[in-house]
């Protein structure tokens, strides 16, 4: 072989050379395995814990369900005689629902009251014969058992009113029942009477629901359990309205999964004044909830977080990775919330964490945000 090909034969080689050194550094240098076997730093990429704000929005559809539902009961039986509204009726407070035959209810106040004032003449007749006997008794000119007998017609007199007077009583109540009034602004959800049929005391005979305010019942999936809270603001939006969006509030939240569709129900309170809003109209519902100027990190970086024992590696001063038990809070974009276990400044290690150990030597890789 000539002389300059030897010459480009050991440049050659060198190059070679250089770029197999050059490939393990870069294996050792990127490759956790490799760096532990050779006892070298591993390799991962940091980001600090910093304060930030965290708004998260989470939807659901539902539909509307009223707020309340009124059973109206009724205390009379009795026929009913008219029955002017009917399922699905928007009613206001005062409205005739219905209206019963007072015909014998007026004669039986009558009756009793009669019968009051004839106990009440009775009363007065027998107390003035007690009051003559127990006069002759003192004189010495009565026997104690004509005082006795008019003693005990006095109290069957008095037992006779008391009788006639909660009849009365009972009587005028009735009559005061003889229409059922809506105690409420709301919609007629059942009616279970009609014309001509007799009613008994304690029966059910109108369902009403609550519409000045309504409660949308979204349908949210269960892993924003732990984000959804009481009092959070939502945003509610309906095909029937399409440009309006409805303001509300959470007011209730069912612990329950549904173990088919794996969601929970979260209630959310809106203002209905003009009953535009009805029972079963279907919406979607954005619930907002915004945690500021917390900690947060990427959620990338932590180990086990739907566990007990959320964990992340934390980098020291002395480049050694020491793992760490967290508390996470709501995750948004990409971000969670830390409340607990973290500081400011913390560098805490997003990329090779899942192949360290705790107290590993650890460099930072020139992606790293924070080194």
């Amino acid at each position: 072989m000539k002389r300059w090909h030897w010459t480009v034969f050991v440049v050659i080689c060198v190059l070679l050379g250089f770029l197999v050194f050059y490939t393990i550094l870069h294996v050792i240098g990127t490759t956790t395995s490799m760096a532990r076997r050779v006892h070298a730093p591993s390799p991962v990429e940091t980001v600090p814990v910093r304060r930030q704000t965290l708004d998260e929005v989470i939807g659901g559809s539902g539909a509307i369900e009223q707020a309340e539902t009124v059973n109206l009961i009724t205390q009379l039986t009795a026929q009913v005689l008219e029955v002017p509204v009917k399922i699905g009726d928007l009613i206001k407070k005062g409205t005739l629902l219905v209206r019963w035959d007072d015909r014998l209810i007026k004669a039986t106040v009558e009756a009793n009251r009669e019968y009051v004032d004839a106990d009440k003449i009775k009363i007065r007749n027998e107390t003035r014969q007690v009051e003559r006997y127990s006069t002759l008794q003192n004189q010495k000119m009565g026997s104690a058992a004509d005082l006795e007998k008019y003693e005990m017609a006095l109290a069957d007199a008095k037992i006779d009113l008391a009788k006639s007077s909660v009849s009365l009583q009972q009587a005028e109540i009735d009559l005061e029942h003889v229409k059922q009034l809506s105690p409420i602004d709301g919609i007629v959800l059942e009616r279970l009477v009609n014309p001509n049929e007799f009613t008994k005391s304690g029966q059910v005979i109108m369902k009403l629901g609550v519409l000045n305010t309504v409660l949308m019942a979204a349908k949210i999936t269960e892993e924003k359990m732990h984000s959804v809270q009481l009092e959070l603001p939502a945003d509610v939006t309906f095909p029937a309205f399409p440009s309006e969006v409805f303001k509300g509030t959470i007011t209730k939240i069912d612990p329950n999964i549904d173990p088919v569709t794996r969601t929970f129900t979260t209630y959310i309170r809106i203002e209905n004044p003009d009953f535009r809003l009805k029972p079963g109209l279907s919406g979607f519902a954005r619930i907002r909830r915004t945690a500021k100027d917390v900690l947060a990190v990427p959620s990338i970086a932590i180990m086990n977080p739907s566990g007990e024992q959320s964990q992340v590696f934390v980098v020291d001063s002395t480049n050694h990775a020491n793992l760490r038990k967290v508390r996470p809070g709501i995750v948004v974009d990409a971000m969670t919330e830390i409340t607990d276990g973290l500081k400011e400044g913390d560098k805490v290690v997003t990329v090779g964490q899942f192949y360290l150990r705790d107290h590993d030597r650890v460099h930072s890789t020139f992606r790293s945000i924070f080194k």
